[in-house]
Formats: C-alpha cells, sequence, structure tokens
C-alpha cells in the first residue's frame, strides 16, 4: 500500500465519522422528537453550550485517525483485506469497546432507552461504515 493511500485512511475516517454523526444529530430531532428534550435534563447531562459540544466536534478529529491506523496496522499483516474487512473490524471494534460502555453506562445512569438505543444505533453506524469507507480505500492502493 502507498503512503498517499496511508494518508488517505487517516483522512477519510473523520469524514465519515463526523458525518454519521452529522446525520444522527439532524434526524433524531425529527425522528424521535422525545429525544432532544431530555439533554435538557442537568440533572443527567452536561450543558452542550460549554466544553461538551468542543469535545463532541472534536472527538472524530482524533478517534476516527487512531481506529483507522489500528485498521491499516492489522491489513499490514494481511486480514481484514477490503471494505468487507473494514466493516468487519468497526464491528468488532464495536463489539469489543463500545458495547461494553455502553452496558456501563446503561446500569449507572438513568438515562431513557431509547436514548441509549439511539447512543448505540449511531455508535455501530459510524464503526462500521467508517470501517467500510477505510477498507475501500485501503483496498485501491
Amino acid at each position: 500500500m502507498t503512503p498517499r493511500t496511508r494518508r488517505a485512511c487517516v483522512l477519510v475516517a473523520p469524514l465519515v465519522w463526523f458525518a454519521v454523526g452529522g446525520a444522527f444529530f439532524l434526524a433524531v430531532p425529527l425522528v424521535v422528537p422525545a429525544i432532544p428534550p431530555q439533554f435538557e435534563n442537568a440533572a443527567l447531562y452536561r450543558p452542550w453550550a460549554g466544553w461538551t459540544s468542543t469535545y463532541m466536534a472534536l472527538h472524530p478529529l482524533w478517534y476516527a485517525p487512531l481506529f483507522a491506523l489500528a485498521y491499516l496496522w492489522l491489513r499490514g499483516r494481511g486480514l481484514l483485506v477490503g471494505a468487507g474487512g473494514g466493516l468487519r473490524f468497526g464491528l468488532a471494534v464495536f463489539a469489543l469497546g463500545g458495547l461494553p460502555g455502553f452496558a456501563l453506562s446503561f446500569a449507572s445512569f438513568q438515562v431513557s432507552a431509547e436514548v441509549y438505543a439511539c447512543w448505540l444505533l449511531q455508535s455501530v453506524c459510524q464503526h462500521a461504515l467508517t470501517g467500510t469507507a477505510i477498507g475501500a480505500v485501503a483496498g485501491r492502493g
């Protein structure tokens, strides 16, 4: 794989991650209008206007490149080739890293099941679609 292809994978990852997050940010109020008012509960959620919104916007810029580099490391060892390999990687990272965290959060915090379901769906989509995208880009070069 060329250095240019590696760079493309590292660059496409945060773009896809951010795009999926943005789509959920815009779609959730339309599809499940009961969710946004729940975030106004200051006893459960930090105010969005502070550092929280900044962190949420910047998160893809550090996490997604690391995600892509982990995929590229495994791909360099002959594993996870192509878009299908990227998809499997994304789903595995979600299953091993995301699900346990969500289970702990669900057990610890009094947040509605619909919010958790939305968070889970967004996370699995971000992992799966980003993995598929970097797998496809890596497969080209």
